[in-house]
C-alpha cells in the first residue's frame, strides 16, 4: 500500500502523521508544496523505517501536489496496488485507513472516498459552518457529476493503482476544489466509487481556503464540468437517449425561467437531473 501526503508548512503535524501510519503501508510519498517551515526535513527525519520519499513541488496548490504524488507512483506500482491520500495536517485518522481498504476490496470498488458525515459522532465534530458549506457543495457536486457524493470536500481516499493510469491524462485542478473535480472525472470514466465513514480531527491547523475566491472558482469549475461531462455522455456514453432527454429538459427549464415560470423551471431541472443520475448509476 502507498500513501500520498500533500503538505505545505505542516512541520508541527507531519511527524505524527508519518508515525501514525499502520505497518501495512509500504511507502509514504510526502509531496512538499514549497514549504517554508522545514516540512521536508521533518519528513526525512521521521523516516525511521526507510519508507518515506519526498517529492517537491513549486507551490502550485494541494490538488497539484496530489497529482504530483500520483504521477510519481504511476510507474512504480502494480494495477492491484492500493494508493491512499492523507493530508499532512493530521486531520485524517490513520485508524480509518485499513477499514477503507477492506471496504474497497470487499465491495469491488475502484475508489473509496471518506465520508465525515457518515456517522453522527463524526458530523458533530465538524464545525457548523463547515457542515453547511459541505452540504451545499455536496449537492452541487452531485449535480455536476451525475451521481451522488456524500462528503464532497473530504480528500481522504483510497484507490486502485489502475485508476492512476486511467486518469493520468485528465486535467488537474490545482487548488482546494480538486476533490470535487476528481469526483466528476471519476464519474466520466465510469469508475465505481464507494463511501466509508471516517473521523475528522480539528486542532491548531489553519485552513488556507479563502471562501470568496474558492466559491467563485470552484462554482465556475462545477458549471463547466457539469456541461462538458453531460455533453460527452450524450454523444459517447452508453445511455445517450436518457442524456438527450436530460438535455431537452434542462434547456426547457431555461426557457421556462426566461418566461417567468419559476416553479416549472425547477421541476424540469429536477427531472433532467433524474435522467442524468439514471444514466450514471453503477
Amino acid at each position: 500500500m502507498f500513501v500520498v501526503v500533500p503538505t505545505k508548512n505542516e512541520a508541527l503535524h507531519l511527524e505524527n502523521v508519518i508515525h501514525g501510519m499502520p505497518p501495512e503501508v509500504d511507502r509514504i510519498v510526502v509531496v512538499d508544496d514549497r514549504s517554508t517551515d522545514g516540512s521536508a526535513e521533518v519528513a526525512c527525519a521521521a523516516d525511521l523505517l526507510q519508507r518515506v520519499e519526498v517529492v517537491v513541488t513549486e507551490g502550485l496548490g494541494v490538488g497539484a501536489a496530489v497529482a504530483a504524488g500520483y504521477a510519481y507512483l504511476v510507474e512504480r506500482l502494480a494495477d492491484d496496488a492500493l494508493v491512499a491520500v492523507m493530508d499532512g495536517d493530521g486531520q485524517m485518522a490513520p485508524e480509518d485507513l485499513l477499514p477503507m481498504c477492506d471496504h474497497l476490496l470487499d465491495g469491488n470498488f475502484d475508489v473509496m472516498k471518506g465520508d465525515r458525515r457518515g456517522a453522527r459522532k463524526h458530523r458533530a465534530a465538524m464545525p457548523l459552518r463547515r457542515r453547511i458549506a459541505n452540504a451545499g457543495l455536496s449537492v452541487l457536486t452531485t449535480v455536476a457529476a451525475g451521481r451522488p457524493v456524500a462528503d464532497a470536500q473530504c480528500g481522504y481516499v483510497v484507490l486502485r493503482g489502475d485508476v492512476l493510469r486511467t486518469t493520468e491524462n485528465d486535467p488537474v485542478w490545482p487548488g482546494y476544489g480538486y476533490v470535487n473535480h476528481r469526483f466528476i472525472r471519476w464519474s466520466r470514466h465510469g469508475l465505481r466509487v464507494g463511501h466509508h465513514p471516517v473521523a475528522t480531527r480539528y486542532g491548531s491547523e489553519r485552513s488556507g481556503v479563502r471562501p470568496l475566491n474558492f466559491l467563485t472558482a470552484v462554482g465556475w469549475m462545477l458549471v463547466v464540468e457539469h456541461h462538458t461531462r453531460a455533453w460527452d455522455s450524450m454523444l459517447r456514453g452508453p445511455h445517450r437517449v436518457r442524456m438527450f432527454a436530460a438535455f431537452l429538459l434542462y434547456g426547457g427549464g431555461w426557457w421556462l425561467g426566461f418566461t417567468g415560470l419559476w416553479l416549472p423551471m425547477f421541476v424540469a431541472w429536477f427531472l433532467a437531473h433524474l435522467f442524468d443520475r439514471s444514466a450514471h448509476r453503477r
